[in-house]
């Protein structure tokens, strides 16, 4: 059977017996982690036949898997399998404290898995009718991993999630019916499908274009997080459960991404790459400020992630409107580093919770005495999302610097260098408060957790590391070949 069909079926097959199983923990436990090695092992190996070159497509061609699309799919296969792993200890966590019963477990592993087959869908459709549909299929499969408590807190969060996210995609999907529109009948082939737009842009009515680049950023904006549609975002990851939070920013806001990065290289090759660039300048400027006056303010931790999750969409906004071959190639590698950075900083959020019974800093303190491993590993994301060199997001920052130098728009490095102190100054100081300040609050567990519990955010850590210090051929054969489907060169 071709992988591509697999991968549309075996998620949701899984997540089906996920919901048929007994209630009983450990039998969850154990499936879940071995169901979600399978489903990775599965995308990985689609991912794998990409760089070796093979053409991955069915259905005539309306679900493919290009070299793009396989960057992403990697995210969902890689950081989904060690937040779900993760999700597995905090459930149980959850379950002991009384907060859920083992239904609510049991419907939120299969969920999981559902979650992983629409984004995975929505990464494979060369459809761009099916793309709208799956990502807007997303937010139906996610909002019940957010709201599993069913407490008010959540299920409000869960509501504002689903209307806003369905409102802004209402943007996307007219962006989707004026392409269609405009590119019937003038150019070669389905005018639905993303590879015949791309590759005849330049036949399609510039204004028309233009007019869709717009509604694109709306829609699929919101749901990526970029200001001012941004407001769902800190409400959802501030209530929901750590490992969703990990899942939603880490992975869900770059399917997203993908497809705004999709309709920016059709516009892009239609129209020139000027005005695609100064429309992502503007939301990336707006998102990097907003986002960093917000962290300033914050003492949640699990909200103060939330708006790194803003300003890093608004890196990644930046680096597209830097442009250029750079340009392009950080903003697909910061896709990867923010995912592996995000999911570790909202694990350790769950460790943070657990030890100290509060999400509010100015209530934590001593953390490099009470559970030593969960500092570090807090530190690290807090290093990685701020740009120290030798994590995995410097790269992608000092990439976008370098395509800035390159095309000499120092006004734009500027801008870039004072967003990226503020959000600097602004964690440095929250970490270094909960780390080693003074303990205000009741430690609820003051010891740290056992190393298989760990296992997962370890793992996060040595890929942020790797990401920051080494070269993987692989990826960025996946990173070039998709800059170069972007420019058409």
């Amino acid at each position: 059977m071709d992988i591509l069909v697999l991968i549309l079926t075996v998620p949701f097959v899984f997540g089906v017996i996920m919901f048929c199983m007994p209630l009983h923990f450990k039998l969850l436990q154990s499936l879940h982690i071995v169901l979600g090695v399978a489903v990775s092992i599965l995308l990985l190996s689609a991912v794998g036949k990409v760089v070796n070159g093979e053409e991955l497509s069915i259905f005539h061609n309306y679900i493919f898997l290009d070299s793009l699309g396989a960057i992403f799919l990697s995210l969902i296969a890689i950081t989904g399998l060690l937040v779900n792993v993760y999700a597995t200890t905090y459930m149980k966590w959850e379950l002991e404290d009384g907060h859920i019963d083992i239904k609510e477990v049991k419907n939120y592993f299969a969920l999981s898995f559902i979650f992983t087959w629409t984004m995975s869908l929505s990464v494979l459709c060369n459809n761009i009718a099916f793309m709208w549909a799956a990502i807007e299929a997303t937010t139906l499969a996610s909002v019940f991993l957010v709201a599993v408590k069913k407490d008010k807190k959540s299920t409000e969060s869960g509501y504002k999630y689903i209307v806003l996210c369905s409102i802004g995609l209402a943007f996307a999907l007219y962006a989707t019916i004026l392409l269609f529109s405009a590119a019937n009948g003038k150019i070669s082939g389905e005018a639905m499908l993303y590879t015949n737009l791309l590759a005849n842009a330049e036949n399609i009515d510039s204004m028309a274009l233009k007019l869709v680049f717009v509604f694109a950023l709306i829609g699929f904006g919101t749901k990526a997080g970029l200001a001012p549609t941004h407001t769902w975002l800190p409400d959802v990851h501030a209530e929901g459960p750590a490992p969703t939070s990990a899942l939603l920013s880490g992975i869900l806001l770059k399917c997203a991404m993908l497809g705004l990065i999709r309709y920016y290289a059709i516009v892009a090759n239609g129209v020139g790459f000027d005005f695609v660039q100064t429309v992502m300048i503007v939301s990336g400027t707006l998102t990097l400020f907003i986002s960093a006056f917000f962290l300033i303010r914050q003492h949640n931790v699990k909200r103060m992630f939330a708006y790194h999750s803003v300003a890093h969409m608004g890196v990644i906004a930046f680096g597209l409107g830097v442009g250029g071959a750079i340009g392009l190639f950080a903003a697909l590698f910061h896709c990867a580093a923010h995912s592996f950075t995000k999911a570790l900083a909202f694990c350790s959020t769950g460790n943070i919770a657990r030890i100290y019974g509060t999400k509010d800093m100015t209530k934590m303190g001593g953390m490099i005495r009470i559970a030593p491993l969960t500092a570090v590993l807090f530190g690290i994301a807090i290093c990685s999302l701020v740009g120290v060199p030798g994590f995995a997001i410097f790269v992608s920052e000092f990439l976008i610097f370098k395509a800035a130098a390159i095309g000499e728009q120092y006004l734009l490095m500027g801008i870039f260098a004072v967003a990226l102190a503020i959000i600097f100054i602004a964690d440095f100081s929250h970490f270094f408060l909960a780390s080693f300040g003074k303990v205000e609050g009741e430690v609820v567990h003051n010891s740290e957790m056992k190393f298989s519990e760990n296992f997962p955010l370890i793992a996060l850590a040595i890929l942020i590391v790797a990401f920051g210090i080494w070269q993987f051929d692989s990826f960025t054969l996946l990173l070039d070949e998709s800059v170069k489907s972007i420019m058409k060169k």
